[in-house]
């Protein structure tokens, strides 16, 4: 191998190597563990911001979603100040939700990767990702009491980002294409992660928002009256 093939090689690797470690930072994990939990024994055993958020502490919660949304976001900064391409940085995003998913330090373990996500879309395609959010919020509030709202929203979020893309402004199509297609893995992985709690429960469809009506006043820990999740 040549000096410029190593060097091609290495340009391309190195952002998704990064990016994976970057996704693989466990804040979920490690915010539970200040509290003396083990965050995949609790709620919903996921590493995620909702896990944290219901069943350990609010505040916390919005650190460990403020912290998931960075690392996406860095990943693919990171791989962006390196001149990697748009194919690579999508794939360097969709390497830091990959680490999100199994983190390394964690015997790979994780959460559903949806913050990291945001942080990845919301670097690349900022002008793309505004609206797109506003569409997804939307779409849950308006379907609130689906069991499948968060994947309601994540679909309408990223329709709506292809709609702008594509057919509107006719701006970053090959990120919005790309993106798109990262966040059609994600939702199948929470499809799949759902139905394999359910299956070893017996419990029906629930997601990690169920308990909305929860007064948001009271911080969340651990000797709350807060229900634990399944």
């Amino acid at each position: 191998m040549g000096v410029e093939e190593f060097l091609s090689l290495a340009k391309l690797a190195l952002p998704l190597l990064l990016g994976y470690l970057l996704g693989s930072v466990p804040f979920a994990h490690l915010a539970a563990r200040l509290k003396g939990v083990d965050i995949f024994k609790t709620g919903s055993t996921q590493a995620g911001t909702a896990n944290v958020f219901w069943n350990i502490s609010r505040r916390i919660g919005i650190l460990v979603f403020a912290g998931d949304v960075a690392k996406g976001a860095l990943a693919v900064s990171i791989a962006h100040l390196m001149d990697s391409e748009p194919p690579v940085l999508v794939v360097t995003g969709g390497a830091a939700v990959l680490g999100h998913w199994k983190s390394v330090f964690t015997g790979f373990r994780g959460g559903d990767g949806m913050a990291t996500l945001l942080g990845v879309t919301v670097t690349l395609v900022p002008v793309l990702a505004l609206p797109g959010i506003l569409m997804g919020v939307a779409s849950v509030a308006l379907a609130w009491k689906s069991p499948y709202r968060s994947g309601i929203g994540i679909a309408m979020c990223f329709t709506l980002v292809l709609v702008l893309s594509l057919l509107l402004l006719h701006r970053d199509q090959q990120l919005a294409v790309g993106l798109t297609g990262v966040a059609i893995l994600v939702l199948a992985h929470n499809i799949i992660v759902r139905r394999r709690r359910l299956a070893a429960s017996g419990i029906g469809p629930l997601d990690d928002f169920d308990d909305l009506e929860m007064d948001l006043t009271d911080d969340n820990d651990l000797d709350s009256t807060v229900p634990e999740r399944p």
